[in-house]
């Protein structure tokens, strides 16, 4: 079997020097706000999924630093009894692609807000949307979306209805498309296809910003997700007024990205003309209780690959340094 060796980058000099001007600035914002950078090994023992870019260490199968929060919460998990409460990242993560045009190579910096089980999850969130909310300025990007969405949404209503896996996973497929038929047809005879149609309808409501909440009333789940939307509502009400000029605001009702980990709240960043999202985030409270230890957890990550790239085909979206 052939061995292609995956693509890593080279970044010249204005492209090296933007990165390392990017990583310091953040990293100073996050400091800021008491986060403390913590490094992860970037080569790492445990079990790695098949993405990851693997090699034998004599006959120990171990593999690059493929994701940064598994990796911190792997290190927290083994070294301390009781963690950080505010911890920061830079530097790279290395993934197999799925376009043959990626990089391996991906940089990033991000952070995490770690809580124990029992506290409010609420005001940590808000402290994380106002953190992403600085970063465009940071960046020097004229203009940026910011799109808020609750994979709780999602996930509460298929769990309540015990949706077998493939069935459940064929819907979150359907609401991708952002299409409500597509969910009864994914359904078919299911007993809970109109209940869940009806529910995917309110959720891809044309409505946006706070408004957007009020389309969960004609949700068939609206009692069951009350706890939800009251927790994005007192979000929004806290960041509307702070919203800085150069950010718009978007309410995603329907976001299932990453709902395979996010538990709670989402966050995404986007710019006019870029294709993937620049930063996400969210809360995943099921990270540490699997790695035995209970606490919940939020955090963000900054793609600053994707805004290397974004600054090279699209200089005009920035401001110049």
């Amino acid at each position: 079997m052939p061995v292609r060796t995956p693509h890593f980058p080279d970044l010249l000099f204005d492209a090296a020097a933007r990165l390392r001007r990017w990583e310091d600035a953040l990293m100073a914002l996050l400091a800021a706000q008491g986060y403390r950078e913590l490094h992860p090994s970037l080569v790492l023992r445990e079990p790695v999924p098949e993405g990851a870019l693997r090699f034998f260490d004599g006959d120990d199968l171990v593999a690059l630093r493929w994701d940064f929060t598994v990796a911190l919460a792997g290190l927290l998990a083994r070294r301390f009894p009781d963690p950080p409460d505010r911890v920061a990242y830079a530097g790279a993560v290395f993934r197999r692609p799925v376009q043959p045009w990626e990089a391996v190579e991906r940089f990033e910096v991000g952070c995490e807000r770690i809580q124990p089980a029992d506290e409010p999850s609420a005001e940590a969130d808000v402290e994380l949307a106002r953190l992403l909310m600085a970063v465009p300025a940071v960046l020097g990007l004229k203009r940026a979306i910011l799109h808020l969405g609750n994979a709780a949404l999602v996930r509460r209503p298929l769990e309540a209805e015990n949706l077998p896996p493939g069935l459940a996973k064929a819907v979150v497929a359907a609401l991708s498309r952002r299409a409500a038929h597509r969910v009864h047809e994914a359904l078919g005879d299911h007993p809970a296809a109109g209940r869940l149609t009806a529910h995917a309808e309110a959720l891809l409501s044309d409505l946006d910003g706070p408004e957007s909440l009020k389309a969960l009333d004609a949700s068939p789940y609206a009692d069951l997700l009350a706890e939800e939307r009251d927790h994005m509502g007192r979000a929004l009400k806290a960041i509307l007024p702070i919203l800085p000029d150069r950010l718009d605001l978007r309410v995603d009702l329907a976001d299932v990205a990453g709902l395979d980990f996010y538990t709670g709240p989402t966050l995404r960043l986007w710019a006019p003309g870029a294709q993937q999202e620049l930063a996400a985030g969210g809360r995943y409270d099921r990270l540490f209780p699997e790695l035995g230890r209970p606490w919940r957890a939020a955090g963000f990550c900054v793609r600053l690959s994707r805004l290397l790239d974004l600054a090279g085909t699209r200089p005009d979206l920035f401001e110049l340094p």
